[in-house]
């Protein structure tokens, strides 16, 4: 029991930052107004613009979303199917959100640490893309690694919304390599917490276990063979 809710203890945090990062950012294009929009439009291209920004922010907010329901460990392990449907609508919200980052970073008015948004979008698709045919291949090891790097990238999101609210942000073409540098910041510290996880879970799941009193007879049994 007491290791089930060290399982599970850390989803409610985790969900509960993702969720305010998402009503701070997402509500300004709940409205549909382009003038509300927090970064200004492409000049030659507003329509098309502010089209991808609004795709992309929709589908990343259901991947989000689903995204908190699909690392839940008590909802994998007892409600299965719900895990399996959570899961497939984040693959299909999270690819195209993710490639919608190359083209908005193409259409940007000004440097907005355009190498380190398109990088983590493409990670976070290559991710996410290798999960889910870790799953259909029934290769449940690679699955869950790679969609938990996916959860990294897809969290990421998060750092760039608290690093919005700063001064810093309000001004990115005066300190365009600090704010380039300051953009890989929230992703590369997430994958390390994942990579972390991954080594602590693996040397934990690692400790040898008592074998049965038959199996250790059939053991002794065969070595002295």
């Amino acid at each position: 029991m007491a290791q089930g809710w060290r399982q599970n203890v850390w989803v409610l945090p985790v969900s509960a930052v993702i969720f305010a990062a998402m009503i701070v950012a997402v509500p300004p294009f709940l409205s549909f107004d382009p003038a509300r929009q927090l970064s200004p439009l492409n000049a030659n291209f507003p329509g098309l613009d502010f089209g991808l920004t609004l795709t992309h922010v929709l589908l990343a907010t259901v991947a989000l979303v689903t995204l908190c329901l699909s690392i839940w460990p008590w909802l994998r392990v007892r409600h299965p199917a719900v895990h399996r449907w959570s899961g497939r609508v984040y693959v299909f919200t999270a690819l195209p959100a993710a490639l919608l980052t190359l083209p908005l970073v193409f259409l940007n008015n000004e440097w907005q640490a355009d190498v380190g948004a398109a990088a983590t979008g493409l990670f976070w698709f290559v991710t996410t893309l290798i999960g889910y045919i870790g799953i259909r291949r029934g290769n449940e090891a690679r699955h869950r690694r790679w969609m938990l790097y996916s959860f990294a990238m897809a969290g990421s999101f998060v750092w760039g919304v608290a690093m919005g609210l700063g001064p810093l942000f309000s001004k990115p073409a005066l300190f365009p390599y600090l704010v380039e540098i300051i953009r890989w910041v929230g992703p590369l510290i997430n994958l390390g917490a994942v990579k972390w996880w991954l080594d602590h879970t693996a040397r934990r799941n690692a400790r040898v276990t008592p074998l049965p009193a038959a199996a250790q007879r059939d053991h002794i049994d065969r070595r002295a063979a």
